[in-house]
């Protein structure tokens, strides 16, 4: 019987329509939850290095709706050991009752428990393709998802503040003239209004 278990639940756990409906349903509903990690537990907390953490020691907000810079952070502090992170759902298992991921595996199974010989089987095989093939898989690609976009709004974020100080008026509200070396083609010139039009480009030999 283990050994029909693990068939079934390698054959459900590699059906595309499955998981990927199945990732798509966590993107939608699940949360991203953060607390302080395991080992650090009945440690001191007020050590600048842990303290700076100390928003998400209980923390648990919607995976779709986690801001950037949040996501970034808890990141940093589950690589540094600070953090402990995981996917959750809003939800109270009751035992003996099918979870509501497991719900959804039994729902695109076509299957539902009644009381035939072979439910009882089903039914553990349904909660272990969960436990062990999908839960944790399924959520190394959620954070993987949330971690892309959130360094990607990042980067963003960076690249305008970079931009606006590039592009600001090196020496206030000024007429400027800019030269570009060469001896070759010559010394490129151009002088730039204080309003930053382009007035006049050169080329002096």
């Amino acid at each position: 019987l283990d050994g029909v278990r693990d068939l079934l639940a390698e054959r459900w756990a590699e059906e595309p329509s499955l998981v990927g409906g199945l990732r798509e349903w966590l993107w939608a509903s699940a949360l991203f939850v953060s607390k302080l990690a395991s080992s650090r537990v009945g440690k001191d907390e007020n050590v600048p290095d842990v303290a700076k953490f100390r928003d998400y020691f209980d923390y648990s907000e919607p995976i779709v709706r986690v801001p950037s810079h949040r996501a970034l952070a808890v990141f940093r502090g589950r690589s540094l050991e600070m953090l402990d992170a995981r996917l959750a759902l809003d939800e109270v298992v009751e035992p003996g009752k099918a979870s509501l991921a497991e719900g959804r595996i039994a729902s695109h199974l076509g299957w539902r428990h009644s009381n035939r010989k072979s439910d009882d089987l089903i039914r553990k095989c349904v909660g272990w393709t969960w436990k062990v093939k999908l839960s944790l898989s399924l959520e190394r690609d959620l954070f993987a998802r949330l971690r892309e976009a959130a360094e990607a709004t990042a980067i963003k974020v960076f690249a305008d503040n970079l931009r606006d100080l590039l592009l600001a008026a090196p020496a206030g509200k000024r007429v400027t003239m800019g030269l570009d070396p060469g001896i070759r083609t010559g010394v490129k010139v151009a002088v730039v209004h204080d309003t930053g039009r382009v007035l006049e480009c050169a080329t002096v030999y």
